[in-house]
């Protein structure tokens, strides 16, 4: 059995070293289970060949990386979400799942720049982990909120657009 510390020396280097995420990898379960975190850690880079290794990973080795999972879900890393939702729980049973139901129910009432609490809604009622009528609430909720959001980034726009304008109006006069 190697110690944490062996583990780390073996960890890549960096979110590019794919040789070395498949170098823990390859040891398997439950030999990394040391280092489990720091491979959750190490999947929040995006478009990184080692996060999708060891989503690949955990993706496999299933409820016996809860712990290490839930801490991650805890991190509110969008792309480290992201990452478990569409990689690693779609692989997972439901019983697995059924582990990570209290931080699933938070994540899914919490708002995120990739979509992942209404990927959460959506997980969770698929899978059957929550009450429905809760989720049919958060999820109207939700609309609502893009609805607002959709105006706002639609006024920003109008207004970025007439300072551009004046600006050009501007440098139009000065050149006069």
């Amino acid at each position: 059995m190697k110690t944490r510390k062996e583990l780390l020396r073996l960890m890549p280097k960096n979110a590019e070293d794919l040789e070395g995420a498949n170098r823990i990898t390859e040891l398997g379960y439950p030999v990394v289970e040391p280092v489990h975190t720091d491979m959750i850690y190490a999947m929040r880079v995006a478009d990184s060949p080692v996060g999708d290794a060891f989503a690949a990973y955990f993706s496999e080795v299933g409820d016996s990386a809860s712990a290490a999972v839930a801490e991650g879900l805890n991190r509110e890393n969008c792309w480290l979400r992201h990452r478990l939702f569409t990689k690693v729980f779609p692989a997972w049973s439901d019983t697995a799942l059924a582990g990570l139901r209290n931080i699933l129910t938070m994540v899914a009432t919490q708002p995120d720049a990739y979509d992942n609490d209404v990927r959460c809604v959506g997980l969770l009622a698929e899978r059957g982990l929550a009450d429905t009528n809760w989720l049919a609430e958060w999820l109207e909720f939700k609309k609502d909120r893009m609805a607002e959001r959709d105006q706002l980034i639609q006024d920003v726009s109008k207004l970025i657009k007439q300072e551009a304008e004046q600006v050009g109006a501007g440098d139009a006069e000065e050149a006069v």
